[in-house]
């Protein structure tokens, strides 16, 4: 998405928004590194007169207007710490890329930025580089080894621009492996029973399988109401495909013929397509999929009108987790006693592949016009965000009040309880969701073997995701991904960002022309159009330089 002047019907919106977001962007005083401050640790308060000065700090994030409304004690808790109002200023899944573009045109960013540039559009990132848009952070960042930690990430040094970063990238997991758990198959296996089907050993299997869900009347009940498999969004849906091209699950760029190229333009997509074209045309594959929202045909299968849904593993616990919404549709029944994981088939070269990919997603981004005193004030919030003292108040909630640690450090939990479980802390603190993931989405965190995991989600869930973890860990590989060009910069490569292969993939897979003709065709459009030849040549050249 390239940052180009806007038309008429944009700039009533700039408008619009100029006004809901007068007063976000502060003046600045230029490019100079701030003063160092004491390492966060949440011991911080106005009183210490190590934050004597209150600011107030815009912050956009994903609904943040609900999560916010309340002001709760997480939010209390880091207002005082750190003496600052935060102000909210909401954005929303399927408008966030426009919102961005349409304050930064107006000058009205906030003063903390989220959005997803690093990974989905890197050529916007450059604009706002070059346009002045966004603030370095400071060549050093000893004052905050946390925030310092990220910088230094193997993968987060291809998104420094003239030896600068400009964005804290919000990291998933603390390395690439425990992606092994971020792709799952949930799957009826009572059905499976009842049908008479083993686990599939190859896609033709699995396609039968999901087509007997559809056909075969496995919920008894006389009539042709179930589907095969649904899905939480179109990415978990792409591991099913993992077993034909590994590379097609997590988006990444190959090596076909001795050059590198994005996974849209490699041969081995015209196997997918057919399996794809196949899985909707056979009617295993929801036929409404490409018109539901993110989560909404998760329903069908927690309502007993799917056999399948691809999400995640850890996608299984919390109170609105898969477990918890099956088992409030069907009273009285124990979701593992009817639900399994089910494990893909190897390749064809023999290789059993695990979901692997770059280690963060989207990113905090600080608005140039951002003071040097704000801009300390934002990073030590952000160092302590990633510390051990604020993973603790995000595992266990208000010290004193949801737990207690005696000397030795040992943690009970205090909090009451919602039937066998302690009550979900993101229930008592709505903004927990949000302050929690503000620095980093914290996924490791929800799949580790803890306390507050086991009373949160059960010891069934937990050792479900632990098990998991040391299954795919165990027996297979993960996808070989080009990590460098991930996050590597050329003039065409950024612009592919315009390409949206998932929709043209969703094209071909409703469509009744030949699915292969028509990816061949889409691809061409692909290097007629888009530039694709030009990124694949930039490319290959800097891998070579690089030897």
């Amino acid at each position: 998405m390239s940052h180009a002047k806007l038309g008429s019907a944009s700039l009533l919106s700039v408008i619009i928004l100029t006004s809901v977001l007068s007063g976000c962007g502060n003046s600045s005083t230029g490019g100079a590194s701030p003063s160092a401050s004491p390492t966060a640790s949440a011991s911080g308060t106005a009183a210490d007169n190590l934050y004597a000065e209150h600011m107030d700090i815009s912050l956009s994030w994903w609904g943040i207007g609900v999560g916010f409304e309340k002001r709760d004690e997480v939010v209390q808790k880091l207002e005082k710490d750190f003496n600052v109002t935060l102000k909210p200023v909401d954005i929303g899944w399927d408008n966030y890329k426009e919102k961005n573009q349409v304050w930064a045109a107006a000058g009205q960013l906030p003063d903390l930025i989220t959005n997803s540039v690093l990974n989905d559009s890197p050529a916007t990132y450059n604009d706002w580089v070059k346009q002045g848009l966004i603030h370095p952070l400071p060549d050093d960042l000893s004052a905050y080894p946390n925030v310092e930690k990220i910088a230094k990430a193997e993968d987060v040094q291809g998104i420094y621009r003239d030896g600068k970063l400009y964005a804290i990238p919000r990291m998933t997991y603390p390395n690439t492996d425990m992606w092994a758990v971020d792709r799952a198959i949930f799957v009826r296996k009572d059905w499976m029973d009842k049908l008479g089907i083993q686990d599939p050993t190859n896609f033709q299997e699995f396609s039968g399988m999901l087509k007997a869900f559809a056909e075969k009347d496995p919920d008894g009940n006389g009539k042709k109401d179930t589907t095969g498999i649904v899905m939480n969004t179109l990415g978990y849906f792409k591991a099913v495909f993992m077993p034909t091209f590994p590379q097609f699950d997590n988006s990444s760029w190959l090596q076909e013929d001795g050059k590198w190229i994005p996974f849209y333009a490699s041969k081995r997509m015209d196997e997918v397509v057919k399996e794809a074209r196949q899985l909707y045309k056979d009617g295993g594959l929801d036929p409404d999929f490409a018109v539901e929202k993110a989560g909404e045909a998760n329903q069908k299968f927690y309502q007993n009108k799917a056999g399948a849904l691809a999400f995640n593993v850890d996608s299984v616990g919390g109170a609105t987790g898969v477990k918890a919404e099956w088992e409030k549709n069907n009273p009285g029944q124990k979701f593992f006693d009817h639900v399994k994981l089910l494990h893909l088939w190897p390749a064809a070269d023999g290789t059993l592949y695990r979901h692997t990919t770059i280690s963060f997603w989207s990113e905090t981004m600080i608005n140039a016009d951002v003071d040097d005193k704000k801009l300390n004030r934002i990073l030590s919030i952000y160092d302590w965000l990633l510390s051990p003292e604020g993973k603790e108040l995000f595992d266990y909630g208000i010290e004193g009040k949801d737990y207690a640690k005696d000397a030795s450090g040992q943690i009970t939990i205090t909090r009451p309880k919602d039937g066998d479980s302690f009550i979900d802390l993101k229930k008592e603190y709505p903004s927990l969701d949000i302050v929690s993931q503000l620095a980093a989405w914290r996924n490791a965190s929800s799949i580790e073997d803890t306390p507050a995991n086991r009373a949160v989600k059960g010891d069934d869930v937990v050792q479900l995701v632990q098990d998991e973890l040391n299954w795919q860990m165990t027996h297979a590989k993960a996808i070989p991904t080009a990590f460098d060009i991930a996050t590597m910069s050329t003039p065409a490569k950024d612009k592919l960002s315009a390409i949206n292969a998932d929709d043209d993939f969703i094209k071909v897979i409703l469509s009744k022309q030949d699915p292969v003709d028509m990816w061949h065709d889409i691809v061409k459009g692909y290097y007629a159009n888009k530039g694709l030849q030009s990124a694949i040549d930039e490319v290959n050249a800097l891998k070579g330089q690089k030897g």
